[in-house]
């Protein structure tokens, strides 16, 4: 009887001790952890109200991603939405019909474009159209990645 009993306290001690490992606290954040608060532009502009020729001489510069100090961080993924009014003939009623469209790509590894993207909005740019350029991804220099703010382009004119 007393092996037995020796033998539950051994084995619920022994249970008891594996589960305080666990319970451990993190150390507290240094300042070498801290993440950078990092702001996307594009051609040097982080949005706003753009003219049709603004716009057609931004798209062709590459997509940067600084922090304040002015530090650069390389980009490996970022989406482009851009926003327009197209108009087609119902070919049962014969009506034209205006309606939002979107056209939408994703980019790896590059701040850039595409060239096919770069021509289509230089040829078809108009007013009311919106560029949205989100899911910026930037490489820290620890090498982790970072979500970093959208930027929206309203073309005027």
């Amino acid at each position: 009887m007393k092996k037995i009993l020796i033998f539950f306290l051994i084995f619920f001690g022994i249970a008891a001790q594996a589960q305080d490992k666990g319970t451990k606290t993190r150390p507290a954040a240094t300042s070498q952890t801290s993440v950078p608060k990092l702001q996307a532009s594009l051609g040097g502009s982080r949005g706003g109200n753009l003219s049709i020729a603004e716009l057609s001489k931004i798209v062709d510069s590459a997509l940067a991603v600084r922090d304040p100090e002015g530090n650069s961080y390389p980009i490996t993924h970022f989406r482009v939405f851009y926003k327009f009014r197209s108009s087609s003939v119902d070919h049962d009623s014969g009506e034209r019909k205006t309606v939002d469209d979107m056209r939408v790509d994703e980019f790896y590894n590059t701040g850039k474009m595409s060239e096919l993207w770069k021509e289509s909005i230089k040829d078809n740019a108009a007013a009311n159209d919106e560029m949205i350029i989100d899911n910026i991804m930037a490489r820290l220099k620890n090498g982790k990645k970072i979500q970093v703010a959208s930027i929206r382009f309203k073309v005027t004119e």
